[in-house]
């Protein structure tokens, strides 16, 4: 007898996508635990068709431009959708597309399957409150339509997906608490929070560090992610320079980069203003076995999340990577961030100022973390966020929707 349940999951990403859940959860530790998936997504240069054991990625097809993309997107979503019980699917899942949702969600209910849906980001609140945002460099002509959208995807998805959604997938405890202020009863919901693919940190053990030749073996601090403007990221850049008056001999290096080339730019003048030129590097972008190797060289990791609703509904990967490193973090007080330092006993929590960024840079430049700290992280990640163990149970979740449903 085939144990084996079939889902098809649409997602608003290009594949093959570099999400760690799409690539790992979906695409590895599904099929491991009788999950088979089936993701479709949108493409990047041409049309995908890939298969694997337990997983197929497959894209609708590509047109001269993107906004052509979408609309061919979503009535290949739709199609897909009609004949999705005939294909052998017992599930239809969609992630953060209001649109798709919905349509997907009335035919799961005309052909009598069960649906769920996958909140990882408040996509329509960013729309209102960019619109509403005067610093955003949005045209006034703009505004209004980014506005109206908003509005109308937030009374679709809280209105009618949601509350007739068999399971909603969510990002964090905080992102659970905020829809169920919305209504959405909280026994229909479930936090599946970002996680770690650890046969990646395993396979990573004997890669050699790469380290800033010039900066010879001077502590350094380092920070992982997107460089983007919304991030902050100054903070951090006055912070090192308040920390080097008690510590001169500190470097910062960042791993990352911008969409957006300005964003860049003002990083590296703030720190060319503050004389710290020489003491401050960029790298760009590189690949994540490149990336954890630049970090792999260096004495302490920053996490950082500006706060707001938006960030504070996440679970910030490059955190549990981190500490899956056995690297010392500083954190500022986003919710999960917070919450995973306190319950591992690992890292150190800031108020997300400058000044208290810097009084952790200079604790841990003068007093590291013990190896007892470090090792904790590890384990606290391992054994909870691991994309092993989360694919665990959302495995056994998807198991029980569909279950319920033929019951």
């Amino acid at each position: 007898m085939n144990t084996k349940i079939n889902v098809i999951n649409f997602v608003p990403e290009e594949l093959p996508s570099y999400r760690p859940d799409v690539d790992v959860l979906y695409s590895k530790e599904l099929p491991k635990e009788g999950v088979n998936t089936t993701i479709v997504g949108m493409p990047k240069t041409e049309t995908v068709h890939i298969e694997t054991d337990g997983s197929t990625l497959k894209t609708s097809k590509k047109t001269t431009n993107r906004h052509l993309d979408s609309i061919v997107y979503f009535f290949n979503a739709a199609k897909l959708a009609l004949s999705a019980k005939k294909d052998g699917f017992q599930l239809i899942q969609v992630r953060d597309m209001v649109w798709v949702g919905l349509i997907c969600l009335v035919i799961a209910k005309l052909i009598k399957l069960p649906y769920t849906y996958w909140v990882s980001f408040l996509y329509a609140e960013s729309r209102t409150i960019r619109a509403k945002d005067q610093t955003e460099n949005i045209s006034s002509w703009k505004r209004p339509i980014i506005l109206a959208r908003g509005l109308l995807e937030e009374f679709i998805l809280y209105r009618i997906i949601l509350p007739h959604s068999d399971r909603v997938y969510v990002q964090s405890d905080f992102m659970l608490n905020y829809i169920k202020g919305k209504g959405i009863e909280q026994h229909n919901m479930m936090v599946v929070p970002m996680g770690v693919d650890f046969e990646k940190i395993d396979n990573f053990a004997n890669t050699d560090a790469i380290k800033i030749e010039k900066w010879g073996d001077a502590p350094v601090i380092g920070y992982l992610g997107s460089l983007d403007r919304l991030r902050k990221l100054n903070i951090i850049i006055e912070a090192f320079k308040e920390a080097k008056v008690s510590v001169p001999t500190l470097k910062l290096l960042f791993v990352g980069d911008s969409e957006v080339m300005k964003d860049r730019e003002f990083l590296q003048q703030t720190a060319d203003d503050m004389g710290l030129s020489d003491d401050f590097h960029i790298t760009g972008w590189v690949q994540t076995e490149q990336a954890w190797a630049y970090l792999k060289g260096v004495d302490m990791v920053i996490g950082f999340m500006n706060r707001g609703l938006l960030l504070d509904v996440s679970t910030p990967t490059k955190a549990m990577e981190y500490m899956a490193l056995k690297k010392a973090m500083i954190c500022n007080d986003s919710p999960d961030q917070q919450f995973v330092i306190e319950q591992s006993g690992c890292g150190r929590v800031t108020d997300g100022t400058s000044q208290s960024y810097a009084a952790a840079m200079v604790e841990l430049a003068q007093q590291p973390m013990t190896q007892t700290e470090l090792d904790a992280g590890y384990n606290y990640i391992k054994n909870n966020r691991s994309y092993a163990f989360i694919g665990e149970q959302v495995a056994a979740d998807i198991k029980n929707v569909v279950n319920q449903k033929n019951s």
